[in-house]
């Protein structure tokens, strides 16, 4: 698969955020990803027809790991009462495809949903995160590409 491209395909619609040290992704632990399994997440976001998804997880991996709830709703075009319920469950299940099909050992989720501690029971997700190691694969690979 070709190199992964950070822009989201959305210069207009994107902000540059992060919830973390944007550089926590260098030292992250890869727990048993591998490019090959990022490239192959990326494309079945992309033949399941999740251009959002797909998106955003780039956005995110752009800007350290955190993509917000608002930046979503930019890239998707989505309206006020869009609800982002199961949201990341194509990133899930196609993970298990990973773990049964394709070799990945890790209990690692590649995308989880951020919400704010300090509010209990009910809430709508600030925004998702993606896993630090799938993080530091795909900025390293980026990195490579720009020094070559």
């Amino acid at each position: 698969m070709d190199s992964l491209r950070l822009d989201a395909d959305s210069e207009s619609k994107e902000i540059y955020e992060t919830e973390d040290d944007p550089q926590l992704w260098r030292e992250a632990d890869l727990d048993g990803w591998t490019l090959e399994h990022v490239d192959y997440l990326r494309k079945r976001l992309q033949e399941k027809g999740k251009d959002v998804q797909l998106a955003a997880f780039d956005l995110a991996i752009r800007n350290g790991g955190f993509v917000s709830r608002e930046s979503v709703y930019r890239l998707g075009d989505y309206g006020p009462d869009r609800r982002l319920n199961n949201w990341i469950a194509p990133f899930n299940s196609i993970y298990e495809e990973l773990v049964e099909d394709h070799g990945l050992e890790s209990e690692t989720l590649p995308v989880a949903a951020v919400y704010d501690r300090a509010v209990s029971g009910y809430q709508r997700a600030r925004g998702y995160r993606v896993f630090q190691g799938i993080v530091r694969l795909v900025r390293e690979r980026e990195d490579r590409l720009t020094q070559a």
